[in-house]
């Protein structure tokens, strides 16, 4: 992908900030400060692409799977080192070739399963270890590989049904969770992955509404759950699951709110295919499309509930793109604008304003 000059890229980026200011802040104050300084690093080692997954393991991001402008499916890895923005190629994942599958961390481990390879939706899965490593010599060329997939236990599919896409996953403590998505209608039912049985399970019933290409965040062991898309409807609810209580409850809607102390215009929030990452304390939400492909980046504070307008992702607009947050920053990257598919990676660091 082509890069416009840094300096329009920034001009652009406080246009796009005044804007947002005068439309979708928290409580409206001309002085309030935009936060969050965004960085273009290493590309996409891989193949331009969209609808990948990614999952962090010990400090360490990987990236895979996902579609090309040509609908060429795959299935190669790569892992992201923050340390020195380096990128490694892995072993392959082995199951089929697959775009909007859903992937989660547990511990030491990532897992992948369920998406769609352009015929059939899938439900199987797979757990990553990136500890493991394999050493083979063909012909005198040694070549190791990194990272060990094992198949797992298979997502469950409702009657009728072989798998789905466009779920939404995330991970609490010893558990992964992976809902909503489509398998022949939108669903919204939610189901819990425990590695040391290798059983899924059903758990209190996720409250929203149906969707697809949602988003979720955890922040202090709790997973929070928004944005989507449910039969041509940006779906504005938002909602966090606590384990600890096997419970969900309902957050501030992702939508226009004004009462007598607060003034409110979230609605730019609400829209489908976009990412989310947690950094420290607060879960953050950027690009997708809700009619319009988005730049705009909001902050969400759980312990006060309130999102807060941060500043504007600074490359091109996109959907389908990969997320997360490693430390004190936050990562995004891949994804699709219009027909054409990207490899850029940006890093985004909350508590500073855009240099």
């Amino acid at each position: 992908m082509k890069n416009f000059p840094r300096l329009a890229g920034r001009s652009l980026a406080l246009l796009l900030v005044l804007g947002s200011l005068s439309l979708s802040s928290c409580k409206k104050d001309s002085t309030t400060t935009v936060y969050g300084n965004w960085v273009k690093g290493n590309s996409f080692p891989g193949t331009v692409r969209s609808n990948a997954v990614s999952f962090v393991v010990n400090g360490v991001a990987y990236v895979g799977t996902g579609i090309d402008a040509n609908s060429v499916k795959y299935n190669d890895f790569f892992s992201f080192n923050p340390a020195n923005g380096s990128w490694l190629r892995l072993t392959p994942f082995p199951g089929v070739a697959r775009y909007n599958a859903a992937a989660f961390s547990v511990g030491s481990f990532g897992y992948v399963g369920t998406g769609y390879d352009g015929t059939n939706y899938l439900r199987d899965f797979w757990q990553f270890d990136p500890s493991q490593t394999t050493t083979t010599t063909t012909n005198g060329t040694t070549t190791t590989t990194i990272g060990k997939w094992t198949q797992i236990t298979d997502f469950p599919v409702n009657p009728g049904t072989t798998g789905r896409y466009g779920a939404v996953a995330g991970s609490v403590g010893n558990f992964g969770y992976v809902g909503c998505g489509f398998d022949g209608n939108n669903e919204k039912d939610f189901y819990k992955y425990d590695p040391s049985a290798r059983t899924w399970s059903t758990f209190a019933g996720f409250p929203g509404e149906k969707r697809i290409n949602a988003v979720a965040f955890t922040v202090n062991n709790v997973m929070y759950v928004g944005t989507g898309i449910n039969n041509g409807q940006y779906v504005t609810d938002f909602f966090a699951y606590d384990p600890s209580k096997d419970a969900w409850t309902t957050k501030r809607q992702l939508a226009n709110i004004s009462n007598s102390t607060d003034s409110y215009d979230n609605s730019a929030v609400a829209r489908s295919q976009a990412v989310a990452f947690t950094v420290g304390n607060n879960g953050f939400v950027t690009t997708g499309s809700n009619g319009a492909v988005r730049t705009d980046c909001y902050k969400y504070d759980p312990s006060l509930d309130t999102w807060t307008v941060m500043s504007p992702f600074l490359g091109v607009g996109r959907n389908a793109a990969v997320a997360f947050g490693i430390g004190n920053l936050g990562y995004v990257g891949t994804g699709y604008t219009g027909t054409t598919r990207l490899d850029d990676f940006w890093t985004f660091d909350p508590n500073v304003t855009q240099q």
